[in-house]
């Protein structure tokens, strides 16, 4: 059935009646998933091949979002929503399949405010739907899918360890082959039809949902490179193998809030520019639900410029290569996706070292936001996951001092200082510098009343008041010892009121 058949064929049965089975309402929240159950006794042939597609329809708005049903195993299938808007939405499901056609229900979406959604392109920005706020994403590796299925109680103390006490916002995580067999990372290990492995989406569904109700995101990788087979070139890049999978992985996660995907490493090396455009457009014809989607390439170029977000695989991103990656594509989120591993004489032009990773996360962010991702290698664990670091009171102070801070309205301006300088016109500036005992800064923008705190970069976070400012240039941050140190400023908001000669509004 063609998308445009099945859109009007659901919209009159949500309207005009036709042949409905009822099926249990439901009630959710807001950003937050519910699902439906249902047994299919007569389905013939592969289940991972049958389509029962889902429109639901908010009434309020007539807002339409489509999404599919998915096989669990056995005779069950099962349909996810996640609700965008508060408010009742109706559901209707079209299927050639004569037990999954016709389904008929509703949910009633509740408020839940201060909950992250989806991630999202904010002006350019990393943000999240539901806060409205954007952010930086600075990952951690984690473990390799199957040590999760080993042990999944540890993703709670993963969370508190990296999330709460060291501040970063989220975990990395590659798939590889494991999306057909969990126990298996290369397609030369796998049948000439493999069909998607649900343990592998059970496990991982509790990562993403742990990690999203901590406020925290997933990046995932789908592949790996070729030349350890960790990829769908066997089968046919968007070929029916690898389209029955990318259905499956939007019927699955579509709903599901707080997730990236990239489609992995190495993609110079495997990757031609259509099959991106492929992947890119058949995910989002599926998915239902906004996801970032990115393919990196090196030396700061892109394979296919047609994807959600520019992705850089750049060994040791400076200040500067950070700014050039975002000037690139300003209108996109960025990503620097290297994996930025501490480690000694493994790669040395590559490896990093503790002082190097904490300016990263500094330079990422000053430079406008560019997501990274971190990992502790120095004494390599078998799973894969990084170790904790030895200086998380410095990674803690970076998230401390970003929280509430970073905007999607900021812009560089390094005219206003001898360091660096990220602002929010006539609002907000944060001024960095490194090895020194001052900043110089220019005020001349903002309005008084103006406050201002300093802090230590190298030390757990601890702002220091800064007295005696005032909205005007040729001033200076005294530091009370060198080291690198961020300034933010803010000063009182004042409304400017434009007047035409057709309508008055004031500017925000």
């Amino acid at each position: 059935m063609r998308k445009t058949t099945f859109m009007f064929w659901c919209c009159a049965l949500m309207i005009a009646g036709g042949c409905r089975r009822p099926v249990q309402a439901k009630e959710a929240r807001l950003w937050e998933p519910v699902e439906w159950e249902f047994e299919n006794l007569t389905c013939v042939g592969n289940p991972f091949d049958l389509v029962a597609r889902a429109a639901f329809i908010h009434e309020p708005t007539g807002r339409r979002i489509e999404t599919e049903l998915f096989y669990e195993g056995g005779r069950t299938w099962k349909l996810r929503f996640t609700g965008t808007e508060t408010g009742p939405w109706r559901f209707a499901t079209a299927s050639d399949d004569p037990e999954l056609n016709g389904l008929t229900g509703g949910v009633d979406v509740l408020p839940n405010p201060g909950v992250a959604g989806f991630v999202t392109n904010l002006g350019g920005k990393w943000g999240r739907l539901g806060t409205g706020e954007a952010f930086v994403p600075q990952l951690v590796m984690y473990y390799d899918p199957i040590e999760l299925a080993r042990d999944p109680a540890r993703i709670d103390a993963d969370i508190q360890e990296f999330l709460v006490e060291h501040g970063f916002n989220g975990f990395h995580i590659a798939v590889l082959c494991r999306w057909f067999d969990l126990d298996k990372t290369r397609s030369d290990e796998l049948p000439a039809d493999p069909n998607p492995d649900p343990r592998t989406f059970d496990v991982l569904e509790v990562l993403l949902e742990k990690v999203h109700a901590a406020g925290g995101m997933v990046h995932i990788w789908a592949w790996g490179d070729e030349q350890r087979r960790m990829t769908p070139v066997r089968w046919g890049l968007n070929g029916q193998v690898d389209q029955r999978l990318q259905r499956y992985i939007c019927a699955r996660w579509g709903p599901l809030p707080g997730w990236s995907m990239g489609y992995g490493f190495d993609l110079q090396e495997w990757v031609r520019p259509e099959d991106l455009r492929q992947w890119h457009a058949y995910m989002h014809e599926h998915l239902g639900w906004p996801h970032l989607l990115g393919g990196r390439a090196p030396d700061l170029e892109q394979i296919y410029e047609g994807l959600d977000y520019s992705s850089y695989q750049q060994h040791r991103p400076t200040y500067d290569t950070y700014v050039k990656g975002i000037e690139q594509f300003p209108d996109k989120p960025t990503f620097f996706e290297d994996r930025f591993r501490v480690r000694v004489n493994v790669y040395p032009d590559k490896d990093y070292d503790f002082e190097m990773t904490r300016r990263g996360l500094w330079h990422s962010t000053m430079a406008g936001g560019a997501a990274n991702i971190w990992g502790n290698l120095l004494d390599p664990r078998p799973d894969g996951m990084s170790q904790p670091y030895p200086n998380k009171e410095q990674i803690r102070t970076w998230s401390e001092f970003w929280k509430h801070r970073f905007k999607k309205d900021m812009v560089r301006d390094n005219e206003l200082t001898d360091g660096v300088c990220l602002k929010v016109p006539g609002r907000l500036m944060v001024f960095y510098k490194e090895d020194t005992d001052s900043i110089r800064m220019n005020l001349a923008e903002l309005h008084a009343p103006i406050r201002g705190v300093a802090v230590d970069t190298r030390k757990a976070y601890r702002e220091i008041d800064l007295a005696d400012l005032f909205p005007g240039p040729e001033q200076t941050f005294r530091a009370p010892n060198r080291s690198d140190w961020v300034v933010a400023v803010e000063g009182r908001f004042v409304h400017q009121r434009v007047v035409s000669d057709q309508f008055e509004s004031i500017r925000r």
